[in-house]
């Protein structure tokens, strides 16, 4: 889909420089790290990750020709639907076999219960959405589109309440309080549908999940930082090690800290891992990025002749601002689910945005389009290319080799890092920084 859009349009913007520094600053950091191959793994899924958003998903918005809402509802709330379709078969089986729900039950089908609330944090803002939003369902009358999503709502926030994660409630919470201040009536207007789906999902999960003991609004409210303290220890004194470059992307899964792959902080993780002046980068572009949302954001909402709902744009905010701030203390950059709710919220922010922008008139694309567009394509081949062919390698790989049974090994199941707790000290192992003693728990 890349290669035959990639012409499309020519690839321009502010934020092109600073993606164009990162690139390269990522193939320099590779080179120089212990295990090249992988690191350029990661530039190159990272790669590809940004011109999803970027041009994947914003030119697709931008080129249908019909209003995009009822597609973007359903794209929103199919995700929502299926988790709680998958909870409900495990309540189900629960059920007829006789046997109690356990903890994480029943969205245990994530490897780690936080990966499936990293999942809630850009979800959770659409659900408001989707009750103010058109019908999807051309056959269906309003009333049963509303009724429906409310329900499915409030089994989504009790599936939260079950699980208790503090940093996506904390997330949600800042990111429904920013768009009140951003957005005034049709923020407050969010932040109300917010609220009585998290009150209806508390009273659900009292009713269905909760039988005695801890409550979630203990681990809520528990100030224990988890190791995260220990993680960012680690973080900071490879970051004075190695300022420059840091010690290459995915190389922070290669130091054997005996807890997690990540430091569980995104700017942290680009410095210890793509360097000081590459973080730099990150964040100034990042913060370009968001400024320049808000902008146009608070511009559609306060329009009239908007063709963008506003209960749209204001949860796109919400999302994007809830995704941000709980990639200040989890992997949400780095798991599968988060990831691809990361591109598809971005690319939607990407696609409003285009679409709200003035027209402007036709001009025959220059040599210098051409070129880059070229360029563009070739490079989205190079790494799809890379990804694969590497991948298929690593698998025969393993495949064929013999199975150690060592605790190293078992923490090394799911190379790389994104898929479970995978890691890469099996292959080399990085020591912890001398002021760092080991984690004890």
């Amino acid at each position: 889909m890349m290669v035959a859009t990639g012409g499309r349009k020519p690839i321009r913007g502010t934020a092109t420089p600073f993606f164009v520094a990162l690139l390269l600053l990522g193939i320099i950091s590779s080179a120089a790290s212990s295990l090249p191959s992988w690191s350029l793994l990661e530039v190159t899924y990272t790669l590809l990750l940004a011109l999803v958003a970027a041009h994947g998903v914003s030119s697709t918005l931008t080129g249908l020709s019909l209003r995009p809402e009822r597609l973007i509802v359903l794209a929103t709330a199919t995700p929502i639907v299926l988790a709680c379709f998958s909870a409900i078969i495990a309540i189900y089986a629960s059920l007829l076999s006789n046997l109690p729900l356990r903890f994480p039950e029943p969205v245990g089908t994530y490897g780690n219960i936080r990966f499936f609330n990293q999942y809630q944090t850009w979800l959770l803002p659409f659900l408001a959405t989707a009750l103010a939003l058109p019908n999807p369902l051309t056959r269906a009358r309003r009333g049963f589109w509303i009724a429906f999503i409310a329900t499915v709502g409030i089994f989504f926030w009790a599936l939260y309440w079950r699980t208790g994660g503090r940093g996506t409630g904390y997330a949600t919470l800042l990111a429904t309080a920013a768009v009140v201040l951003l957005h005034g009536r049709a923020g407050i207007r969010h932040a109300m549908g917010m609220a009585a789906l998290a009150a209806g999902g508390y009273v659900a999960y009292l009713i269905m999940f909760f039988h005695g003991g801890q409550g979630p609004t203990e681990h809520l409210l528990s100030t224990s930082p988890n190791g995260r303290l220990y993680l960012w220890r680690i973080a900071i004194e490879y970051i004075r090690l190695h300022p420059w470059l840091g010690i290459g992307p995915m190389q922070f899964a290669a130091i054997d800290t005996g807890l997690a792959s990540h430091p569980h902080n995104a700017v942290l993780q680009w410095a210890v891992e793509w360097g000081l002046p590459a973080a730099a980068l990150f964040v100034s572009g990042l913060g370009y990025l968001y400024f320049k949302w808000i902008r146009i954001a608070r511009r559609l909402v306060t329009r009239d002749d908007s063709d963008i709902p506003p209960a749209l744009v204001v949860a796109v905010t919400a999302s994007l601002i809830a995704g941000g701030i709980h990639a200040m203390v989890s992997g949400v950059i780095d798991m599968p689910a988060s990831q691809f709710m990361l591109v598809t919220v971005a690319g939607l922010a990407g696609g409003i945005a285009l679409s709200a922008a003035p027209a402007r008139a036709e001009r025959d694309p220059g040599r210098l389009d051409f070129v880059t567009n070229v360029a563009v394509r070739a490079l989205v081949l190079s790494a799809s290319l890379y990804v694969g062919v590497f991948t298929a390698y690593d698998y025969w790989h393993r495949l064929h080799s013999p199975k150690p049974t060592s605790a190293v090994y078992l923490r090394n199941t799911y190379q790389p890092r994104y898929w479970l707790d995978g890691t890469l000290t099996g292959l080399t192992a990085h020591p912890l920084p001398p002021r760092v003693p080991r984690h004890s728990d």
